[in-house]
């Protein structure tokens, strides 16, 4: 657990913007949702992308309903940063622990991105 906890102190204090801790995806539910998890894995530190940009990345057909169900269900909060998936009008949308604190990990990630260039 030691590793965790220290990767994620070390998020919360700007010097790290990806985890390198093992995930248990066996937990993650369908194939389906191990996709739409692994392609949360590679949205940049500080960056966000639309639900609709997601679903149309994995598959052109896939229903944005279908790809925010399997973000809602996401179980690693954080280390798989569904934080970083928004609302196609810029609004930051749902979040398991709320949207204020969607808002300020998002806010968090710009900040540090914005205090190095």
């Amino acid at each position: 657990m030691a590793p965790y906890v220290q990767q994620l102190k070390e998020y919360f204090a700007g010097t790290r913007r990806s985890f390198t801790v093992p995930i248990d995806y066996s937990s993650f539910g369908t194939p389906f949702q191990n996709q739409v998890v692994k392609m949360i894995e590679n949205i940049p530190y500080g960056t966000t992308i639309s639900y609709n940009d997601l679903a149309s990345a994995i598959n052109g057909s896939t229903s944005v309903r279908t790809v925010a169900h399997a973000v809602a269900l996401n179980p690693s909060l954080i280390f798989i940063p569904s934080h970083r998936v928004i609302l196609a009008s810029d609004k930051v949308g749902s979040y398991r622990m709320g949207e204020k604190e969607k808002q300020r990990l998002i806010k968090l990630e710009e900040g540090y991105l914005n205090a190095i260039d």
